[in-house]
């Protein structure tokens, strides 16, 4: 069992409620639905330094060991993201962006090839993904979001907002950081939506996963970070081609198990979010 002496306790990171009942269980920890608003959430978390170095080295503890997310460059990303920023950003000349939590630098990838024009760079704090960036020539740095003293049009977080424990102080950071009119864009999945842990599909990879928001949820916290003006746009991800790869990895567990595709009420969600003034 995880010792008690390392883990905090918090109430919802969206409304701070402290009403909540049980959603899923993994990897030692609990993860609970916020009964006000229905964020899902860890309850009893690691504390916040071991957040940020658990995020530095890419290895969290469980109850079983480690959870081990220093992950290899995915090439597909590129292309795929590609597409995603044309959608939301075509036409628009010499953006200055920034990504925080860029990983191994797919994204950054991404809005070069989408945007020739644009300035684009990342920061990242885990060093194994920053060094491999770096080798394929993608401007990416171990600066700290409190160390950024540039100024940009457009601050992407893509798939970070599950790992951030407290983004009203994060939002803010990146509030400061943004030109007059500038834009916050995020991925992240819509897991405050999901009523039963059984709608989210594979692992939920507590505890390097933190807070899983709703559409709605999202919306009031940017709100309150003061972005106006929202746009998102929903994703399925439970296509054939995933079903079979979740109907494979039970089999190779030896679990073996039918998934269907098109059945879940998960989705991906990408925000475009405008800052007042």
């Amino acid at each position: 069992m995880l010792m008690q002496a390392r883990l905090e306790t918090v109430d919802c990171p969206c409304c701070e409620s402290d009403g909540h009942r049980h959603w899923a269980s993994e990897n030692g920890y609990a993860a609970v639905k916020c009964t006000g608003c229905g964020t899902v959430y860890i309850r009893e978390r690691p504390r916040a330094e071991d957040i940020s170095a658990a995020a530095r080295d890419g290895v969290h503890p469980t109850e079983d060991g480690t959870l081990d997310q220093r992950l290899r460059r995915q090439g597909w990303k590129v292309p795929f993201y590609a597409g995603i920023v044309r959608r939301f950003f075509d036409g628009e000349k010499d953006l200055s962006w920034l990504d925080v939590g860029a990983g191994n630098g797919e994204f950054v990838e991404a809005v070069q090839r989408a945007l020739p024009d644009a300035k684009a760079s990342g920061i990242d704090p885990m060093e194994v993904k920053v060094a491999r960036a770096q080798q394929r020539g993608v401007p990416i740095t171990t600066q700290t979001l409190e160390e950024v003293t540039g100024s940009y049009d457009v601050i992407s977080i893509i798939n970070v907002f599950s790992h951030v424990p407290d983004f009203q102080h994060f939002g803010g950071l990146i509030r400061a950081r943004l030109k007059p009119g500038g834009s916050l864009f995020i991925e992240t999945g819509n897991g405050g939506d999901l009523p039963s842990r059984a709608d989210y599909p594979g692992e939920l990879l507590l505890p390097d996963h933190l807070t899983f928001s709703g559409i709605e949820q999202m919306k009031q916290t940017l709100g309150r970070l003061g972005f106006g003006r929202i746009e998102h746009f929903s994703r399925r991800t439970d296509h054939p081609l995933w079903a079979v790869k979740q109907i494979v990895k039970s089999i190779l567990k030896g679990k073996p198990k039918l998934v269907l595709p098109w059945t879940r009420k998960f989705r991906t969600v990408f925000y475009r979010a405008y800052l007042d003034g």
